[in-house]
């Protein structure tokens, strides 16, 4: 499983050198040297992913507004999210994400970019997900499926009883995979961390390619460590927002050092 680092911006270079997968916050790209470090990424051969703004906003960016930002700042890379709706209709995610094919087609981004689409529904509306899910993994365009922190938990809720992230999002693997539902020749990347041991399962169970997160080093930055609790987190995943442009300092550069190794023993990496 690729991992994704997110960090604010003066702690990029603590990244691990050798992960070659980034999720880039849209909102972000008006920063000269967050645009920089990642286009050395993808010079390299990285894959890079556009996000549309969804988590951090409770609305995704338009399609033009996505396009105006990529086309100013420059930046390079390899898959764009299309815009999607947390806890609305089914049909609202899949008809936005028709819309701005379309709209990358129409503005010549499609030779440029490839999509990632992300399924949502209503709340507790696991048999909606799941046609969600269908319909965008059935549009040649899409390349990547995003399994939501917010879509997966809030769709099937009523099935495991909890609005737990890590349990919903392995229980929902786990029901396509039983269900021969997992659809075939496309990446699945999981978009988020609530525990981050959560890794453990989806590494055993197969499905998901990639994850991006803030946890390990935002955590590490607070001076939290991950422990031996079942989530690696026995207080639970700290709320405290990230803030991307906080000063650096070394002063929880141990915690930060021992999470990002542990996040990549979690997710089978040798």
């Amino acid at each position: 499983m690729k991992l994704g680092y997110i960090a604010p911006i003066n702690y990029l270079h603590l990244i691990p050198e050798n992960e070659t997968l980034h999720l880039l916050l849209a909102h972000l790209l008006t920063d000269k040297s967050y645009v920089e470090f990642y286009n050395k990424k993808f010079d390299r051969g990285d894959t890079i992913i556009i996000d549309n703004g969804a988590f951090e906003f409770g609305k995704p960016l338009s399609a033009n507004e996505i396009i105006d930002l990529i086309n100013k700042s420059e930046v390079k890379a390899t898959y764009v999210v299309a815009p999607d709706y947390p806890g609305k209709p089914w049909q609202e995610t899949t008809e936005a994400t028709q819309q701005f094919i379309d709209q990358f087609k129409e503005r010549g981004m499609d030779k440029k970019f490839k999509i990632m689409a992300v399924p949502h529904s209503i709340t507790g509306d696991w048999m909606g997900w799941i046609k969600g899910y269908q319909c965008l993994t059935e549009m040649k365009e899409v390349k990547i499926i995003g399994m939501s922190i917010l879509g997966v938990p809030n769709a099937f809720c009523t099935l495991t009883g909890t609005s737990d992230i890590a349990f919903n999002r392995i229980f929902a693997t786990a029901y396509l995979k039983e269900n021969n539902l997992v659809a075939k020749d496309i990446w699945h990347h999981y978009l988020g961390l609530g525990d981050p041991r959560e890794l453990v399962m989806q590494d055993l169970l197969g499905v998901a390619d990639s994850n991006d997160s803030s946890s390990a080093i935002w955590h590490g930055i607070l001076g939290i460590s991950y422990d031996s609790s079942a989530g690696g987190l026995l207080k639970g995943k700290n709320t405290t927002e990230v803030n991307f442009n906080l000063e650096y300092t070394d002063k929880n550069l141990a915690a930060i050092k021992y999470n990002t190794k542990r996040l990549r023993d979690w997710a089978g990496h040798e």
